[in-house]
């Protein structure tokens, strides 16, 4: 029986759904068929089976769920230890992500790197999941984490339009394909409310699904305020009686919360309330009377004879913290309460496609964004009015700022595609003025820079090393091309540092296995060319599916149409170093490289060179 890719790394979704139906029904079947659903289901017990973003979101927890059926802690542990493994290697970064675009990739560890939309939701969905099952606030917390900072981000204000991958640092969101430094090519950072594939539907259940878990039942048939956000339950609670508590506040931009409470009759019941791991001094209050908070604990439980008018007040204080990612080259972002914050980018919206109605566009820059952090001064916090439009997710809109001082790193620049350099180890060198600096919520910039680098006062530290420059490329055709390379990779002078760099553009052959193919120079003018140096790709090193071809050669176009070159050297397939042919010289406007593919290979060429 065949079992696809999907289905095989998503069997937790199965099995939730199985279970769901059986603690209705009660009906013994379910059971076996949820044992068999997570036989049939990759190993997600014996570590990451597969790096896929989504893939991942969605199956991790799979261990934990059935856990349910054995009561063993090792389904638990499980998924624990996985999504720490995912998250100490790619989720170096602010906003609760990891860098999974489409897949992680090692070495591909950089905030440049991004998330997909998909696996925003499906990571909120697996840890609300995973909190009602364990009870374990750190759950109710990553999805805030998400939620907060994350996910509106990859959505236009308006909700109207979404793009396919949000990355920690992104200062500009066009169309241009990011590949491969982004592994998924196409215009995936566009705001686009047609394009984008699997995000399209998955990101309609992001917000349902959080409001869905904000309250929990819990023991004693009482209520949990398990994640905030205004809302309001209506639940049977102690002997059976309805109650209806209406939460109001403006969290996670204000640290207070107050709930009230409607019941018809006294009732005694338990309101159990999450105490945020980040807050030092939370402060309860039951009808303006202080409640005493045992310290440390993770939650703080309220059993009383409740009545119709009791008012629950919260107050989780918020401090500044500046947190160094050491595994991503010491760089820092700054965190208040559940929200991290990103340098406030000016945007200019330009109109890319779509309708009327319902426009794509792209969010281009207006102000410089390649600052480090000074952190010899403080970070001091405004509080601005809350949006009338109830859209605090918008740049303009933001009700919180904090200002903060910083120097501009001049070699910190784009690379040839559009995509954000890569960090360099901090403390980063540069004798850039001082300059304040607003940074604002970062799931309300849709430009942003999260992880920074951090720069001396006194202008000492590493020295920034400029990104590579591409130069225009030659026209070029090919037999083949894949949608996510590019021909401009042929001739754009980006030297590779290994036949496996990533780093750069590349031209490849992909899917094509094993075939005779070919891809050709246009040259500017008549030239007379007597070498060429090719620069193969080849992924063996991470298990890709691209070789060095069997056997390649060279071809001119004459009068008569393609004719071979004369007295040529030895065709060299060696790794990691350009490949060198003479032959006697010729005059052409036009060069075409054949190639034998190896049998259940592709292939492709990072750069390629004539004299």
């Amino acid at each position: 029986f065949y079992l696809s890719y999907w289905e095989k790394h998503r069997g937790g979704d199965n099995v939730a759904s199985v279970f769901w139906l059986y603690n209705r029904t009660g009906e013994a079947w379910l059971l076996d068929l949820g044992a068999k659903i997570h036989r049939r289901t990759a190993p997600w017990i014996d570590g990451v089976p597969d790096w896929h973003g989504v893939n991942f979101a969605q199956g991790f927890r799979e261990p934990a769920q059935m856990s349910v059926l054995d009561h063993s802690s090792l389904g638990l542990a499980a998924t624990e230890r996985d999504y720490r493994a995912m998250f100490d290697m790619y989720g170096q970064v602010p906003g609760g992500l990891y860098g999974a675009d489409e897949n992680a990739r090692p070495g591909f560890t950089d905030p440049r790197q991004a998330a997909e939309t998909c696996a925003m939701v499906e990571m909120m969905l697996s840890d609300e999941m995973l909190l009602t099952q364990t009870c374990d606030r750190a759950w109710a917390e990553r999805c805030e984490d998400v939620a907060f900072n994350s996910l509106p981000a990859s959505m236009s204000e308006d909700l109207r339009a979404l793009h396919y991958l949000t990355a920690p640092n992104m200062p500009l969101a066009d169309r241009q394909s990011k590949a491969p430094g982004l592994q998924n090519g196409g215009p995936m950072l566009r705001f686009d409310p047609y394009d984008h594939r699997c995000c399209q539907h998955n990101v309609s259940h992001g917000w349902p699904y959080f409001a869905e878990h904000l309250w929990l039942a819990t023991d004693g048939n009482g209520l949990a305020a398990a994640i905030y956000a205004p809302c309001r339950v209506t639940a049977r609670v102690g002997d059976g009686t309805p109650v209806t508590i209406l939460e109001s506040t403006n969290y996670p931009f204000r640290d207070r919360i107050d709930l009230a409470v409607s019941i018809h009759k006294p009732n005694r019941f338990p309101i159990k309330l999450r105490l945020p791991s980040w807050c030092a001094t939370p402060k309860i209050t039951v009808n303006g009377k202080p409640q005493e908070l045992s310290i440390g604990a993770a939650d703080a439980v309220i059993e009383r004879e409740w009545k119709q008018g009791d008012q629950v007040s919260l107050k989780f204080p918020m401090r500044v913290e500046i947190v160094r990612w050491a595994k991503n080259k010491d760089s820092a972002s700054v965190r208040r309460g559940p929200l991290w914050y990103s340098l406030k980018i000016g945007e200019r919206s330009v109109r890319s496609g779509g309708t009327d109605r319902w426009p794509a566009h792209e969010l281009l820059p207006t102000r410089p964004w390649n600052y480090g952090l000074d952190l010899s001064s403080d970070l001091v916090v405004h509080d601005l009015p809350m949006p009338k439009d109830r859209q605090p997710f918008a740049t303009k809109n933001a009700p919180v700022e904090i200002q903060a001082q910083g120097r501009r790193i001049p070699q910190w620049t784009l690379d040839s595609r559009g995509l954000v350099g890569r960090l360099q180890q901090s403390p980063a060198k540069t004798s850039e003025k001082l300059e304040s600096i607003v940074l604002i919520p970062m799931g309300a910039a849709r430009l942003r820079i999260s992880s920074f680098p951090i720069v001396s006062p006194n202008g000492d530290g590493n020295p920034w090393i400029g990104a590579p420059t591409a130069k225009p490329a030659l026209p070029a055709k090919a037999s083949h091309l894949y949608e996510n390379d590019t021909l401009d990779a042929l001739t754009d002078g980006l030297v590779p540092v290994s036949s496996g760099d990533q780093s750069i553009p590349r031209f490849t052959w992909w899917d094509h296995k094993g075939d005779d193919e070919w891809v050709e120079l246009e040259l500017a003018h008549s030239e007379s060319i007597r070498k060429v140096e090719v620069y193969w790709f080849d992924d063996r090193a991470i298990g890709g599916g691209c070789r060095v071809p069997d056997k390649w050669g060279l071809l001119y176009w004459a009068e008569n149409g393609w004719v071979p070159v004369e007295n040529a050297s030895s065709y060299e397939t060696v790794l990691d170093q350009f490949n060198t042919v003479t032959f006697a010289p010729i005059r052409t406007t036009r060069l075409r490289l054949t190639a034998k593919l190896r049998p259940g290979f592709s292939g492709g060429i990072l750069e390629w060179r004539f004299k």
